[in-house]
């Protein structure tokens, strides 16, 4: 699902209360009839987030990063078991052979743009959410990066994962990869919700 609209119409406002970072004024936000606000520690690890913002530590190795986060989550397994969930999880996102490369920072680059952005969504995915957040995923990214950035995000639907993307002037490839869009006019109202090719018409 594709959230679109102008700047400032509450696309991450909208994010952030449907993953349970905020509580929405009125109403509540379900999952199966669960009251995420209400009932957080019932749905513990089924939403991942990945925000704009890099959440990578710059001297450690990709590896060492999805290996440390992966560490906070699996407290039960030994570092053999973990280390073969991160390497599985690396090649999933096509970084296997990039693992042990430093991250380094967005000033002195070593890993490029596109494979940056893939490991922060890794750092969610390792910890295996049915529901994924992104806000603005492809920001930044070349047109080809950001492609190959929503046929993962794809994959992950078809593999039965329920993932919502907040994007920016997608191209029309990206735009027909959702499978609904909601499009939010300004002060956050809902302008149209559905199909993506009828949202054009509409």
């Amino acid at each position: 699902i594709g959230i679109m609209g102008a700047s400032g119409a509450g696309k991450t406002t909208l994010l952030s209360v449907l993953n349970g970072t905020n509580p929405p004024y009125d109403g509540e936000v379900l999952i199966n009839g669960i009251s995420i606000h209400n009932e957080p520690e019932k749905i513990k690890g089924l939403i991942g987030f990945v925000s704009q913002d890099d959440l990578l530590i710059e001297d450690l190795t990709v590896f060492e990063n999805l290996y440390y986060a992966a560490c906070q989550c699996f407290r039960d397994k030994s570092r053999e078991e973990i280390t073969r969930i991160v390497d599985h999880t690396l090649s999933n996102l096509g970084l296997l052979e990039k693992r042990e490369l430093k991250v380094g920072s967005p000033f002195n680059k070593i890993i490029s743009g596109g494979q940056r952005k893939r490991l922060n969504i890794a750092l969610e995915l390792i910890r295996e959410p049915l529901v994924l957040f992104l806000d603005e995923p492809t920001s930044g990214l070349s047109s080809r990066d950001s492609e190959n950035l929503m046929d993962l995000l794809r994959d992950l639907t078809l593999k039965g994962k329920l993932v919502f993307t907040v994007i920016h002037q997608p191209s029309s490839e990206i735009f027909k990869m959702f499978d609904k869009i909601i499009i939010l006019d300004q002060g956050g109202c809902m302008a149209y919700y559905g199909n993506t090719v009828d949202s054009v018409i509409y």
